[in-house]
């Protein structure tokens, strides 16, 4: 189901809408005769449909919207991740470059590749729910230049300490964006709402209405609706993936602005 992320939300939701639509009438208009028949439907009738149709309405609608909640947390909670190492990484080359020329160079240029590899390589993996490990290699080099760091002082000794406090977190900002990747809702959860879907929409056939006309139009109103918010859910869903999904922008303004936090380049 994920090549529904590489087609434009706007055709994508136009899609989920209208699929809904379209079987909703079809249903309704093979079904019309047989099911009034079969139950027996009247006027007399509508008001216990009616009843059942809004405990079902209730419960489903509970679903939806705690589903819908959750899609938007996870894909809030991935952008704020990405933002958070975004930041880490840009207080983590501010703080290296209070070390000696030749370590800071290098510390320095292993950042920037990381934030390239973050722009280039891994967030288009991430577009396909891939989660590549060359930026864990290149951390790893830079823990490796760190380690190997002799500080003469007590104030370099400090420094270094800082450092690493700061890389650690950057760590720790990266293994978690990469954790998101592939966070989403389960695939039980997605039968439970459009086997609800299909069930809700057959409970508008068992209500008694002399016009098909009047009938199709509510149907198609709730129908519209389950299509919307159905089409919300799922464009959440997956925050990586898709229009709405997160952005390497934050990474590649800080990667733009990086020389400026080094006051030795000003």
């Amino acid at each position: 189901m994920y090549w529904i992320y590489d087609i434009p939300n706007g055709l994508f939701g136009f899609i989920t809408i209208s699929t809904f639509v379209l079987v909703a009438f079809l249903g309704l208009i093979v079904s019309r005769r047989w099911t009034g028949r079969i139950f027996r439907l009247s006027e007399g009738t509508n008001g216990a449909v009616n009843g059942f149709f809004a405990a079902v309405g209730v419960m489903y609608s509970l679903l939806l919207g705690l589903v819908a909640v959750s899609a938007w947390q996870n894909n809030d909670a991935a952008n704020a991740t990405a933002s958070k190492e975004a930041e880490l990484a840009a207080a983590l080359y501010r703080d290296i470059c209070a070390f000696p020329e030749t370590e800071r160079h290098k510390l320095q240029d292993r950042l920037e590749q990381y934030l390239r590899y973050v722009i280039d390589v891994a967030f288009p993996a991430h577009r396909r729910g891939g989660v590549p490990n060359g930026g864990t290699r290149i951390l790893s080099d830079f823990q490796g230049i760190l380690t190997a760091y002799q500080p003469a002082t007590a104030n370099q000794q400090i420094m270094l300490s800082e450092t690493f406090s700061a890389f650690n977190k950057v760590v720790e900002a990266s293994r978690m964006r990469m954790d998101a990747v592939n966070a989403g809702i389960p695939s039980v959860f997605w039968f439970v709402i459009l086997a609800g879907a299909v069930l809700s929409i057959m409970l508008t056939y068992m209500f008694h209405l002399p016009s098909l006309k009047t009938h199709l139009f509510l149907t198609g109103i709730f129908s519209l609706f389950l299509g919307f918010v159905i089409f919300l859910i799922a464009a959440l869903d997956n925050p990586f993936r898709g229009e709405m999904g997160v952005s390497p922008e934050v990474y590649a303004s800080v990667l733009k602005a990086l020389k400026d936090l080094d006051p030795a380049g000003l």
